[in-house]
């Protein structure tokens, strides 16, 4: 063996004069690569031209990681899922990961919110079990740095993240869009120029005892119809043994819920890899299916007069459904054969109840913070016409009157008032209309949003809103 120099002489030219007869692609990125499924130890997937493998200055030995059969996981974690919505939802989610890419849908999460000792973790490690072990179970206690990184490691796979209520309140919404949106912040290197960006495609299920919208309120932020639409909230329990509906003749649901930890922990991987190597070798055949049944389910569970937020949402519980039912069919899970569409409408019959409509969220989220302007200041902001109050009134938002024949309050709120302080941080044509729509706004005979009234801060009309206090304060939202 040369040594120095003339070593590294020798081997460059050897590289230069070499044609080798096979070619091996290094690719730093799990997940699809054309139609190959990159895994840390393994590529799914038949590539004639080249062999590819995963190549990356990190430790991945815990990372999509195989323990028992196929049959073994069937039998000690599928077959407990069936009759259990939660469990079958959660396993459901875990197929449909890898099919973003191929149907080019978007991004989106899942969480499971109630209260702790339910079984919400369990569902996580369970779902968890497709792909690998629950070593993979990552927390929402981290940086948005962090969670970036978490992120692209698990692209085109499933990603379970616990606890919810441990996530910083004032980053959770910016969180909620960075995970969704599948790409990390924008940095420079030291010189200057534009570092790539780290990027992703994935599901992701979550538990907190606390709703995303919840952690956004917290920290006195308003919730948008995108968090939303980004992360939904399902409640966990189903008002049997917690997140189970079915003990399968197990004592209890705690002595359930262990057994299957214990059992996700002992058999894992290997169902993940089976239905990679079903949609790699026929493709097309299989998303053809996956269409198909996403469109029968879309058809049953289709509310009326829906908003496109609704709709939205729709069509990833449609995705989630049709990939558990073609893991059925694929004889991956041995489950009945209506057990994913079945498990999917519960969970989204469940999130619709909790919803409250088939609205647009931003309309509810308007009238919840007009509501709270009106309880807060209703007396203390608003002088009282016709009667010789004489209290001071600091930082004043309008007036208000009796009227005995309807035994109501009326408001009249002053346009800044209304545009600052009561419809603050929300379009003012939406507000507006949303508030006529109720009843809580009352219009002017030619329909506009203001009225000109005779208040005791002019000797002419004032333009101003009109609320009816029996409207605000008794109407549900």
């Amino acid at each position: 063996m040369r040594e120095g120099k003339q070593g590294r002489e020798l081997l460059s030219r050897y590289i230069q004069i070499t044609n080798p007869k096979g070619r091996m692609r290094c690719v730093s990125r799990l997940g699809w690569y054309k139609d190959l499924y990159v895994l840390p130890q393994i590529t799914i997937g038949h590539s004639p031209e080249e062999k590819v493998v995963f190549q990356a200055n990190i430790n991945l030995t815990e990372h999509h990681t195989c323990r028992g059969t196929l049959e073994d996981w069937q039998q000690n974690v599928a077959k407990y899922c069936v009759d259990n919505s939660r469990l079958g939802f959660g396993l459901s989610v875990a197929f449909a990961s890898p099919l973003l890419h191929l149907l080019g849908e978007e991004n989106g999460g899942f969480n499971l919110r109630g209260p702790s000792s339910g079984g919400k973790t369990t569902v996580l490690k369970t779902s968890l079990s497709v792909y690998s072990s629950e070593k993979e179970l990552h927390s929402w206690r981290a940086t948005s740095n962090g969670l970036e990184s978490i992120a692209a490691l698990h692209n085109d796979s499933l990603l379970c993240l616990d606890e919810l209520g441990k996530l910083e309140p004032k980053i959770a919404g910016e969180i909620a869009y960075l995970l969704v949106n599948g790409g990390g912040k924008q940095r420079s290197q030291q010189s200057g120029f534009a570092r790539k960006k780290q990027s992703w495609r994935l599901l992701f299920l979550s538990s907190g005892e606390v709703g995303l919208p919840d952690l956004i309120r917290q920290a006195g932020q308003k919730v948008r119809g995108g968090h939303e639409v980004r992360v939904v909230d399902i409640p966990a329990f189903t008002g049997k043994y917690g997140v189970f509906e079915h003990l399968h003749f197990i004592e209890s649901g705690s002595d359930f819920s262990r057994m299957l930890c214990t059992n996700a922990g002992a058999y894992h991987g290997t169902s993940g890899r089976a239905f990679l190597q079903e949609l790699t070798s026929n493709q097309a055949i299989h998303i053809e299916r996956i269409r198909s049944l996403s469109e029968q389910f879309k058809r049953n569970n289709t509310p009326p007069n829906a908003d496109g937020q609704v709709l939205r949402v729709l069509n990833r519980f449609a995705l989630i459904a049709a990939a558990g039912t073609l893991a059925m069919e694929l004889e991956i899970t041995k489950w009945p054969q209506d057990e994913a569409f079945w498990a999917t409408t519960t969970c989204f019959e469940a999130w619709l109840a909790s919803r409250g409509s088939t609205t647009a969220q931003e309309g509810n989220e308007i009238l919840r913070q007009v509501r709270h302007f009106f309880e807060q200041h209703g007396d203390s902001k608003f002088t009282i016409m016709g009667e010789n109050d004489q209290r001071i009134i600091n930082h004043r938002a309008g007036y208000k009157k009796w009227v005995q024949e309807t035994g109501t309050w009326i408001f009249f709120v002053l346009p800044e008032s209304f545009k600052q302080d009561i419809c603050s941080g929300f379009d003012l044509s939406i507000a507006s209309a949303i508030l006529i729509e109720k009843g809580w706004l009352v219009r002017d005979s030619g329909g506009k949003s203001t009225r000109a009234e005779n208040l005791p801060c002019s000797t002419t009309t004032t333009r101003c809103y009109r609320f009816d206090g029996n409207k605000v304060f008794s109407d549900e939202i």
